[in-house]
């Protein structure tokens, strides 16, 4: 684990990939001093969650409100190390929940407040406002911070060490992640933290990772989902990790 500071009370805990994976964990923390509380946007899995609690602890503060940017494992099965905690999760939390299990078994990851756009979550000295996001799945939300910074779900994703990582979404969602990439732009000058990746705090960079991606789908769709990879990625600066994520369409 690594841990730094990105701005006056914000951390950011970044953990290295699963074997034979690129993909890391960055874990961002706001901290209240005033009353020792911090507030954790996603969880990763129960050792990432535990890590970050058990630092936060020996620093003095109590672990009260995790904001989930989307509701897939890989963000919300920490919050079973960090019980008692309040839960912030997009109004569509259920239709991506529920692919995972049964009501009973996920009840752990209801979350305790919904957010919509309109929602206003103050924080010590932050304030937080929310933009729905969907594509990569269909409670993807954006989380805005002063203006600030906007923390970026899964909707663009490096690895640790910067380098792009391909984008996924289901074919009949590509449109959407475009129209919220299409919006990411508009928070183009505010810093991106990645839940998976390295903080994106130029904006040149910035810009050209949501380009690179939003070009990538859109070739996916021009090509009606049957473009190989080459052709998918034409135009595009960058070349992607995770090149088993490319979308091809199923007519099966």
């Amino acid at each position: 684990m690594v841990k730094r500071e990105i701005a006056s009370g914000i951390l950011c805990y970044q953990f290295p990939p699963a074997e034979g994976k690129h993909f890391g964990f960055s874990l961002h923390v706001l901290l209240d001093e005033q009353t020792r509380t911090a507030l954790i946007i996603d969880t990763a899995y129960e050792s990432q969650a535990s890590a970050v609690r058990a630092d936060l602890t020996a620093m003095g503060y109590g672990l009260t409100t995790a904001v989930i940017s989307h509701f897939h494992p890989d963000h919300i099965v920490g919050l079973q190390a960090l019980p008692d905690i309040e839960i912030v999760g997009n109004s569509r939390w259920e239709e991506t929940l529920f692919q995972f299990g049964s009501k009973d078994e996920l009840t752990p990851f209801f979350p305790t407040q919904v957010a919509t756009e309109s929602t206003r979550l103050a924080f010590g000295p932050f304030n937080l406002g929310f933009r729905p996001a969907p594509g990569h799945s269909a409670c993807s939300q954006y989380t805005i911070i002063d203006n600030s910074f906007v923390h970026v779900a899964d909707n663009v994703m490096t690895s640790n060490e910067g380098q792009d990582i391909l984008p996924w979404a289901e074919f009949a969602e590509i449109a959407d992640h475009i129209a919220s990439l299409e919006l990411l732009r508009t928070l183009a000058n505010r810093t991106f933290l990645l839940s998976h990746g390295r903080t994106l705090d130029n904006k040149n960079t910035r810009l050209e990772a949501i380009d690179n991606r939003i070009r990538y789908f859109q070739n996916v769709l021009d090509g009606d989902g049957a473009y190989p990879y080459e052709q998918a990625t034409r135009g595009c600066t960058c070349e992607f990790l995770h090149q088993e994520w490319f979308i091809q369409r199923d007519t099966g």
